[in-house]
């Protein structure tokens, strides 16, 4: 049997060395990600050496921890040759994207749909939700699952695994990664957080499982208090020390595999230190006439996705605007305004933050994702709410665009190869922004 070797770069960043494939999956190894909201624990010097050595690049999905822009252009600039798997679903493209960063072997990567690396080892991605994505590779006796940041319910997982047969490794996720909802203490989220997962690792049932992400910590002033609460490597250590099939690498770390049962550990030494914490800088504020008209267009376009039935499910949202220390009203299909002085307000962000969410492509994630805001009322509807029609827009997931899929032979392709997930989700009604669905 031929060895796996991995290197943990950064962060969700692996080098995967299995037969005559290196392959390179979402390289963040420098700066910030989510408009600031995020920054990196370690700095590895190592990263792009290693990761313009890849034969193989595959970019999970778009939020900017994964396609992280200034780090992928560093490495086309190394290795313009390495060929580029780009994603490409009903929904979205990665392909022009892809390009645009000075790659020039961008192939696309449909879903479920088998892919040569070379004569020995092949790859599948399977789509989960709007934009994330599983990866599959199967080389000579190898079976490898990188299942990072994929949130899908058990049912849906159980019956993927099924598919997909039996796992040697698992690459996994296992922090938490954007805005916490709920209320609990750090030792209490720390627990969650190791269950969410050991029940994953219980439900793909693989030989070996690595947990490699996610290593970020929040920047933001309004959401630096979750960082207490996220599992670092000694938790993964403890995690192991029950659990044989842990195999628990540090930055900058390699780890060999002769078998799936025989793994060895390579510290890099010197261990890498954690890097200094910041606080985001916003910046000058948005002035307010121009943010109400940005956010009014956005409410206006929601509505009209939903069918002009988003005002049903969807309760009014009064923000803080903290940087104006105004109340700012959102009412779908209704312009925004100024709300009554006696409203209590439900969060509180920086107009700037307010742009991102609402007037740029892809800043509904990254307003969620990068925990842009700091939450005011205990009662979380409105803005859970609110996070998941603007993800569901974002992601051409909408009734809108269900319905155009519907219409469509690709668009219903692309609903059929999330059959698993659609009828777990459906029936178990775990449908909620930033939640779990395990």
């Amino acid at each position: 049997m031929s060895s796996v070797r991995i290197h943990y770069l950064n962060h969700a960043s692996l080098l995967v060395e299995v037969g005559a494939v290196r392959i390179l999956f979402d390289p963040w190894l420098e700066g910030t990600a989510f408009s600031g909201g995020w920054g990196l624990r370690y700095d590895n010097p190592d990263a792009f050496d290693l990761g313009a050595t890849a034969t193989h690049l595959w970019i999970s999905h778009w939020h900017s921890d994964h396609l992280h822009a200034p780090s992928l252009t560093r490495l086309a600039d190394r290795n313009p040759k390495m060929t580029v798997l780009a994603n490409v679903s009903a929904n979205f493209s990665m392909v022009d994207r892809m390009r645009s960063f000075g790659f020039r072997d961008v192939r696309s990567l449909g879903e479920r749909e088998p892919f040569a690396l070379d004569g020995e080892t092949t790859c599948c991605r399977y789509p989960t939700a709007g934009i994330d994505n599983m990866l599959h590779i199967r080389s000579g006796p190898w079976s490898i699952l990188n299942y990072n940041d994929c949130n899908l319910p058990a049912k849906a997982i159980h019956a993927l695994r099924r598919r997909i047969g039996p796992l040697d490794i698992l690459f996994t996720n296992y922090n938490h990664a954007g805005k916490l909802f709920d209320v609990v203490d750090d030792e209490t989220r720390k627990g969650q957080l190791a269950e969410v997962l050991e029940l994953t690792a219980q439900a793909l049932d693989p030989t070996r499982v690595i947990p490699f992400a996610s290593n970020h910590y929040y920047r933001t002033s309004a959401s630096a208090d979750q960082n207490r609460s996220m599992l670092g490597f000694e938790d993964l250590d403890d995690l192991a020390r029950l659990d044989g099939r842990y195999v628990v690498p540090r930055i900058g770390d390699q780890v060999v595999f002769e078998s799936p049962t025989q793994a060895t550990v390579h510290a890099r030494r010197p261990a890498i230190p954690h890097q200094p914490l910041e606080t985001h800088d916003y910046g000058p504020e948005v002035p307010w006439d121009e943010l109400v008209a940005e956010v009014s267009a956005r409410t206006k376009a929601l509505h009209a996705q939903f069918l002009q039935m988003g005002r049903l499910a969807v309760p009014d949202l009064v923000v803080r605007v903290s940087d104006h220390a105004r109340n700012l009203r959102l009412s779908l299909g209704q312009p925004a305004c100024e709300a009554h002085p006696s409203d209590t307000p439900h969060i509180e962000a920086h107009s700037q933050a307010m742009r991102i969410w609402l007037a740029r492509r892809f800043g509904d994630d990254t307003f969620i994702a990068g925990a842009h805001f700091r939450i005011l009322d205990a009662n979380t509807t409105a803005i859970e709410r609110w996070a998941l029609v603007t993800l569901l827009e974002a992601s051409h997931l909408d009734p809108q665009s269900c319905l155009e899929y519907l219409r469509e032979p690709e668009g219903r392709r692309f609903l059929w190869n999330r059959r698993e997930e659609i009828v777990a989700t459906l029936f178990g009604g775990r449908l909620k922004a930033g939640r779990v669905r395990l």
